[in-house]
């Protein structure tokens, strides 16, 4: 199916699995993405770039939520303590 669906089925030492992440990483990394490129070349129409605002800021407005949530749920003191 993938590499990754491979190493997830199959084991990996933590260094194979980290390989993995990295390859899977360099692939897929929103960079690549050929919107990121219209957007970091000035490509974007204006209702282009505002929609990709909209959807970021909706995005980063949520993380603290997610966040507390996390926290609230773990009982862990050192896991808190490191998050």
């Amino acid at each position: 199916m993938s590499d990754f669906h491979d190493a997830a089925r199959n084991g990996l030492s933590s260094s194979e699995f980290e390989a993995v992440l990295r390859q899977v990483g360099a692939e897929r990394y929103h960079n690549r993405h050929p919107f990121h490129h219209r957007m970091t070349s000035g490509a974007l129409s204006r209702t282009e770039m505002q929609a990709w605002a909209l959807n970021r800021y909706c995005y980063q407005a949520v993380i603290p939520r997610k966040d507390a949530m996390i926290l609230a749920h773990a009982q862990d003191p050192a896991f808190r303590a490191a998050w």
